[in-house]
């Protein structure tokens, strides 16, 4: 029961509920009209009558993020990348924005303001939620759509968790979702990926390139390979590697969050203070499981660099660190998916005459040749790139080279058009209307005489 008194020029009305431990509260709210407070009486007396009445909580965004966190981690088994990247999008642009609001008064235009305003900010305005001081060029750099629209991708999540937690009584994100921003990665074609990987030095460099190439991998795929992974007898004497398993560096945090139920090793790391650690892992999806088939020179580039390995162990053998990893450094650490970045960027800088593409951008180049040479076999290419589903496969490769495209339109035009035939039908000419002259002369028997003058003049002129 809920009842209204009138406080000097203001209505108040006062109520009793039970909060979760079932303890009786009593709540008092002011409204200026009696009209509001009627209103608001009879809402209260309907809701704790059919048990939808919201008990208050003054709990604020940030609170209830970094409690719903940990338990959606512990909950679908998040991968410790997973639970880091959550951690930085609810930490960098979330919390220092709406992170201090409560929950129970958060309304949709709230979220619209959060939208438009990550939509005018920096990238990396915030670390680990403090702010940094950007370089001018750095501040001309704004964050994307598609990151804007991953923060609206989690908030629709944890404020769904809100209602069923009946901390909210309706979500309170916007039905619309901001746009992601489509952006066409720079690709090689393969007269270009042909003539780089030819001008590549660096032996490791070479082989972990090569690699990709050959089976659209991810650069972490490719520094997770072993010599295990390796079968030069395997295809009926093709060869075969498969792929397993991924390196990453890893935050200590986010893995002593997650546990280690998706990590196959921890390498050994001896830089003191460090706050991350080199891991192997499982494979994000099972669909990342599979096998790719060797080429005749990629098999034979693999051949020689397992010889090369074990004359580096032979050098110093009671130095020789072997991480049992297919790269390694001639010390026998692992070369993780950064060293493979680095010297990457290192060479782009030596050969500026090449598209600057970014090393994943060597993933899309072979997927999307692999998709032009199978003429559109995505089923065959999904099988090689890995994609959890043929549409990933065929939206993310959507952007075929134009020159492909062109080629399409010449098949079309080749196949469609029959020789000799006319492709437009021709409209026939109308003809000039003609008249014989006996029938002309029938015509002018009843003619006006006025007419009949005409014609005389007409015909003499």
């Amino acid at each position: 029961m809920a009842y209204i008194t009138k406080r000097g020029s203001s209505y108040g009305v006062r109520y009793t509920y039970q909060d979760e431990q079932g303890k009786n509260c009593n709540k008092w709210e002011s409204f200026s009209t009696k009209e509001e407070a009627i209103n608001r009486k009879k809402q209260i007396e309907h809701e704790l009558a059919n048990g939808t009445f919201l008990i208050p909580s003054t709990i604020t965004v940030k609170e209830f993020l970094m409690e719903w966190l940990p338990k959606q981690c512990n909950k679908h088994k998040w991968a410790p990348q997973t639970y880091q990247s959550n951690l930085g999008t609810v930490q960098n642009l979330i919390i220092p924005y709406i992170g201090d609001m409560q929950m129970q008064k958060l309304k949709p235009y709230h979220l619209e303001d959060l939208y438009s305003t990550l939509s005018k900010t920096p990238c990396g305005q915030y670390y680990e939620g403090k702010k940094q001081v950007l370089s001018e060029k750095q501040q001309q750099r704004f964050l994307s759509g598609t990151t804007i629209h991953e923060v609206h991708r989690l908030l629709r999540t944890a404020f769904q968790y809100a209602v069923e937690w009946g901390i909210l009584v309706k979500s309170p994100v916007p039905v619309d979702s901001p746009k992601k921003s489509i952006q066409e990665r720079a690709i090689w074609g393969a007269d270009e990926m042909w003539a780089a990987l030819a001008s590549m030095e660096d032996p490791i460099l070479h082989l972990a390139v090569h690699l990709t190439l050959v089976g659209a991998l991810r650069e972490g795929e490719v520094a997770g390979l072993t010599p295990e992974d390796l079968d030069f007898e395997g295809a009926d004497g093709t060869g075969t590697f498969r792929i397993n398993k991924c390196m990453q560096r890893v935050q200590k945090a986010s893995l002593a969050k997650t546990g280690k139920d998706c990590i196959l090793q921890e390498f050994e790391d001896k830089r003191e203070g460090s706050t991350t650690t080199l891991v192997l892992k499982k494979t994000k999806t099972a669909s990342s499981n599979r096998t790719i088939f060797m080429t005749t020179v990629l098999k034979e580039e693999l051949k020689h660099w397992l010889k090369r390995l074990e004359m580096d162990e032979a050098v110093e053998p009671e130095r020789y660190r072997n991480s049992g990893m297919l790269l390694r450094l001639p010390n026998g650490l692992a070369v993780e998916p950064i060293l493979i970045r680095k010297k990457f960027i290192k060479w782009q800088d030596e050969h500026p005459e090449f598209t600057r593409i970014v090393f994943h951008g060597l993933r899309h180049s072979s997927a999307t040749y692999q998709l032009m040479i199978s003429g559109g076999d995505v089923k065959a290419v999904q099988g090689t790139t890995g994609h959890a589903s043929a549409n990933l496969l065929v939206n993310t490769y959507a952007h075929i080279q134009q020159d492909s495209r062109k080629k399409l339109g010449k098949k079309f035009e080749e196949g469609f058009y029959k020789p000799g035939a006319t492709p437009v039908q021709a409209a026939p000419v109308e003809a000039e209307p003609t008249i014989s002259v006996s029938a002309l002369l029938e015509l002018l028997k009843d003619a006006d005489p006025a007419v009949k003058a005409q014609l005389r003049l007409a015909l003499l002129t």
